[in-house]
């Protein structure tokens, strides 16, 4: 079921767009709300979201800064920017940061559903699994290589990330992830995720381990964002995988 995050700190607009996009959705996405971006970062930090509708200006954290630090944590998600006639200028900074589309406010209803609509038929098309994924003997590319080494040394690690692989091979996070993107064709994240989820499925079939402790084995954060991430790309949550391959 693909999650849409609305974070929007005024509560008559997020009341008003998520009561339109239940009316829409009838029970096939599940809605989340957050009251700021500070709220909406931490939900992304928790799991997995398929489009964010968020508005420029928000307490703590506004909607081009979310962006921005979604981007800096090599979190991809499409989304969709609320703004009015006077913020302008910042809806072309985040159409820069990767938003598809913005509506201005007050939210007109048929416009909200139809951006949902077309993001999420351009989510669908970027979310696609990865296959492929190529072992370190096999990557030409030196520095590649040798993160490639470290990675999967310290795939247990929940806390591993673009910046510390990047400083064990001495380039900086921007340029190691563009090397990383045009070497792997995969971005850093997904490779990660990718083979965290590869490494839980082989611990699911050989061992009897519970799931929250492959997920820790796996280098999740939580059991359930390992869960959701899992079904996202296999169909089936650990459980159901675990008793197919019995």
């Amino acid at each position: 079921m693909p999650v849409i995050l609305i974070a929007e700190d005024e509560m008559p607009t997020r009341r008003g767009i998520l009561n339109t996009l239940k009316e829409w959705s009838q029970g096939k996405h599940e809605l989340q709300t957050a009251e700021n971006g500070v709220q909406a970062l931490q939900f992304f930090r928790d799991r997995p979201v398929d489009l964010l509708i968020t508005d420029i200006r928000m307490p703590g954290l506004s909607g081009v800064e979310l962006l921005q630090a979604l981007r800096d944590e090599e979190r991809e998600v499409i989304s969709i920017i609320l703004t009015g006639y006077a913020e302008f200028e910042y809806a072309q900074t985040a159409m820069k940061l990767g938003a598809v589309n913005y509506i201005l406010k007050p939210v007109e209803p048929d416009d909200l559903v139809h951006a949902v609509e077309e993001a999420l038929a351009k989510a669908g098309t970027q979310h696609q699994p990865v296959i492929g994924m190529q072992q370190p003997a096999s990557v030409k590319n030196e520095f590649i290589r040798k993160a490639l080494q470290y990675m999967h040394k310290s795939i247990s690690n929940p806390s591993l990330g673009i910046r510390e692989v990047a400083e064990h091979v001495h380039l900086s996070p921007s340029y190691f992830s563009a090397l990383f993107k045009d070497a792997m064709n995969v971005t850093f994240s997904d490779y990660m995720i990718h083979n965290r989820i590869e490494l839980a499925k082989q611990l699911l079939r050989e061992t009897d381990r519970k799931v929250y402790e492959i997920a820790e084995a796996a280098g999740f954060n939580s059991s359930k964002y390992f869960v959701k991430a899992f079904r996202n790309l296999e169909g089936v949550t650990p459980k159901q995988f675990r008793k197919q391959a019995m």
